[in-house]
C-alpha cells in the first residue's frame, strides 16, 4: 500500500491517510484480514507525527472498516459491499466533478475533454 500525501492541499494529513486506506479497502487493495503497517512504521514512512497517523488509525476503527487487535495492530474487516460501492462512487462524483472544472478552466471543448479522457483510459 503507497500512500501519498500532499503539504500544499489544503487537507489534513491524518484526512489523506484516511482517505487513501479506506479507498484501498473498498476497492480490494487491502483485502479482509490483513494487517496496515504499525502506527510507529507508517508514521516513520510518510514522516509524520505517531499523533497524525493515531487519528487515521482511530477514524477508521470508528468507521468500522478496521479493528484493534490485541497483539496484531490494526485489521482490516468485511465491509459491506454497497457502503464500499456507495463510497466509491461518491469518490469518482467528487473527482468528475473536479475534472469538469478544470476543463472549464482551461477552455477545453466537451470534444477536447471527452479525447483526453479516452486517452487517459486506454493508457492505464
Amino acid at each position: 500500500m503507497q500512500i501519498l500525501l500532499s503539504t500544499s492541499s489544503g487537507v489534513p494529513m491524518y484526512e489523506q491517510i484516511k482517505t487513501q486506506i479506506r479507498s484501498a479497502i473498498y476497492s480490494g487493495d487491502l483485502p479482509v484480514g490483513d494487517r496496515l503497517p504499525s502506527l510507529r512504521q507508517l508514521a516513520a514512512d510518510l514522516r509524520v507525527s505517531l499523533m497524525t497517523v493515531t487519528r487515521a488509525y482511530n477514524d477508521l476503527v470508528a468507521e468500522r472498516v478496521v479493528v484493534n487487535e490485541h497483539g496484531r495492530g490494526f485489521v482490516v474487516v468485511a465491509v459491506d459491499p454497497d457502503q464500499a460501492r456507495d463510497a466509491l462512487r461518491h469518490r469518482l462524483d467528487a473527482a468528475v466533478t473536479d475534472v469538469i472544472g478544470a476543463a472549464r478552466d482551461a477552455r477545453l471543448s466537451r470534444a477536447e475533454l471527452d479525447t483526453l479522457l479516452d486517452e487517459k483510459w486506454s493508457t492505464t
